[in-house]
């Protein structure tokens, strides 16, 4: 088991948004994270971000001008590099893996700005690779994207979990392209109530979680 919560009362201000926040995530499992608008998931996501070895990707990260594919990877190991920017050996070896299973290589001298929105949300996810952690963690990956790169977004997050051994957990509102990828769901219902799915009773959760489901066919 990589990561345990029990018990978390997760509020926002006075706000109480579940008073039971209780879940676990495995190594090498890729799990969604779903709920309506203002449930609480993206502050649940920051807060187990700030966890030792827990790596956190917001939405919206902006494509500056000026950076190749490389070089906007290569800061998520700013913070081991010696005084003249060079990195040592173990995270040089983490950057150019993170390019190679994200299939970046071919892009790795191209400025960021000329990418594709799911090219650069593949870019995203390399930088958190680049990181130490065990937990992978995302919020809404596949926001704005169109169905061909939405669907490379949600199959690469199921590959890095099953390459890198990685637990990854992500938001999405894309339900049924999400439980494609998900080993489970973790949802919040619109009570407050928080959820944990087995692999077999990952439509029941998000049903509880999205009543109007229940006669959609999910």
């Amino acid at each position: 088991m990589i990561l345990d919560i029990k018990h978390l009362r997760l509020a926002y201000g006075a706000h109480v948004l579940a008073p039971d926040v209780t879940f676990h995530l495995e190594g090498g499992e890729c799990v969604l994270l779903a709920g309506a608008n203002g449930c609480g998931k993206s502050t649940l996501l920051r807060l187990i971000g700030e966890k030792k070895r827990c790596v956190f990707i917001p939405t919206g990260i902006p494509k500056v001008k000026g950076f190749t594919v490389e070089a906007f990877v290569r800061t998520g190991c700013f913070k081991e590099s010696n005084w003249a920017g060079r990195l040592s050996e173990e995270s040089e070896r983490r950057l150019q893996g993170a390019l190679d299973l994200l299939g970046l290589r071919a892009q790795a001298g191209q400025d960021i700005a000329t990418l594709s929105d799911g090219e650069f949300q593949k870019a995203c996810i390399a930088v958190g690779l680049t990181r130490r952690a065990d937990v992978l963690l995302l919020d809404e990956p596949t926001a704005f994207l169109d169905v061909e790169n939405r669907v490379m977004v949600l199959r690469t997050l199921r590959k890095v979990a099953q390459e890198t051994g990685m637990a990854v957990l992500f938001s999405s509102h894309d339900l049924h392209d999400a439980l494609q990828v998900a080993h489970r769901v973790l949802a919040f219902t619109p009570a407050g109530t928080f959820l944990e799915s087995t692999q077999k009773n990952r439509p029941e959760v998000l049903r509880a979680a999205f009543p109007i489901l229940k006669n959609a066919g999910l």
